[in-house]
């Protein structure tokens, strides 16, 4: 029989998730982790291995709820334009909710890791090539519906709104300004052929 772990791996590694992307990778230490899970770091080792091995499921765990919940915005019983604004406007609401966690992780992620952290880019690549297949999808579905003309450049479209997604989480960082990055989502809107 194994034995029970004494705490909740899937809280620890929330809390976990939370300082990475407060500080990003460099700057927190085993320390910060074993401090924000009350966890010893045996324990935290024990549980996650090391610092890299927890940044990793982290940061996997943020990118796989972060495009399940796209794809249920995308999913909705709406037209596709209205579920992408929601979607780019939860993004922004999102990202200025809370100001000690600006951004995304996953673009702290690609500035921060990407270049020299092999694990990193291929979590990144398969997040971003996820998002465009979500955004596909959805406009396949749009097409299919009469929502926009049959011509339209899927392909092209899914690579800006991903693009826009991206974009909007590193402006609301440099630019906190709710008006400005509602025009930006107005404007990209006009992408979207009727």
């Amino acid at each position: 029989m194994t034995r029970q772990r004494g705490f909740a791996t899937d809280e620890a590694l929330l809390k976990i998730m939370q300082v990475f992307w407060v500080k990003g990778y460099e700057a927190t230490s085993i320390a910060d982790l074993c401090e924000a899970t009350g966890l010893g770091r045996g324990s935290l080792y024990a549980a996650f291995g090391s610092k890299q091995e927890v940044y990793e499921r982290s940061l996997r765990h943020y990118v796989e709820s972060t495009n399940r919940h796209l794809r249920d915005q995308l999913a909705r019983q709406v037209p596709v334009r209205q579920a992408v604004r929601d979607l780019l406007l939860d993004r922004v609401d999102g990202s200025l909710a809370d100001a000690e966690r600006p951004g995304c992780l996953l673009v702290g992620a690609i500035v921060e890791r990407v270049a020299q952290d092999e694990s990193a880019a291929r979590i990144a690549r398969d997040a971003i090539t996820a998002t465009l297949a979500a955004f596909a999808s959805a406009l396949h579905s749009a097409r299919a519906a009469g929502e926009i003309p049959y011509e339209t450049d899927v392909d092209a479209i899914s690579g800006f709104l991903t693009t826009m997604v991206q974009g909007l989480r590193i402006m609301s960082i440099s630019v906190p300004d709710r008006d400005l990055l509602v025009s930006i989502i107005d404007a990209a809107l006009t992408a979207l052929p009727e």
